[in-house]
């Protein structure tokens, strides 16, 4: 049985990954811990890494800012293969709108619950649309430890990475808001009209495409 570790997007738990069905795999959750005041995304990911048993072989999913610490950690560990959903694989795939509030630091003092109401205003853009997928999403939100959210965010921000390491295998929506897909370099698999929130609601796609590539279909 392979190891499977997965980490979630931006502050949200395992729940996104509850329609995940991967064959002769295990799977485990790396759940989020709040970064230290200024610690760059490299060092933040390695912190979450050292729950990874890396006696045994092993893969990483991550999804969004959980796919930018699974390239950090692809980089310094041995990885199967690493699988990125909705997200980016260094800074050039991140979009200018986000970019550009690294030179606004306000987002420095924003408490959580600033951060987690922004989301909910926009969360169609994530791909949120049915009652129940919001409900899940605000529940999802409120499970972050805390003084989470500016440290994650100054991650993403101050990230300047430009390396891809091996065996990277990235799936992406042709709809998604947040990271655009034509931002994408080299994307290995487009999701047609996939959104950033497609790890819940196309996740059999998603999961036939990891099966194939983990050859346990």
């Amino acid at each position: 049985m392979l190891n499977i570790y997965c980490i979630s997007g931006m502050g949200v738990d395992e729940r996104m990954f509850r329609n995940l069905e991967l064959n002769n795999c295990t799977i485990h959750h790396i759940k989020w811990q709040t970064p230290f005041k200024n610690e760059k995304l490299p060092e933040y990911a390695l912190r979450l890494a050292e729950l990874i048993d890396t006696t045994q072989p092993f893969a990483l999913i991550g999804v969004s800012f959980g796919g930018m610490c699974c390239i950090e950690i692809a980089k310094k560990l041995n990885p199967v293969k690493t699988f990125l959903v909705s997200s980016s694989k260094t800074r050039a795939e991140v979009p200018q709108k986000i970019k550009i509030w690294s030179r606004v630091p306000l987002y420095k003092k924003l408490n959580d619950n600033v951060y987690r109401k922004a989301a909910l205003l926009v969360k169609n853009l994530f791909g949120v649309t049915s009652k129940e997928q919001a409900e899940r999403f605000e529940q999802m939100l409120n499970t972050a430890p805390e003084n989470y959210f500016k440290g994650a965010v100054h991650c993403i921000l101050s990230w300047e990475n430009q390396e891809i390491p091996e065996n990277v295998i990235h799936i992406h929506g042709t709809k998604d808001q947040v990271l655009p897909h034509k931002k994408i370099v080299n994307c290995n698999y487009s999701i047609t009209d996939g959104s950033h929130f497609m790890i819940v609601n196309r996740a059999e796609e998603i999961n036939l495409i990891i099966n194939n590539e983990l050859g346990t279909v």
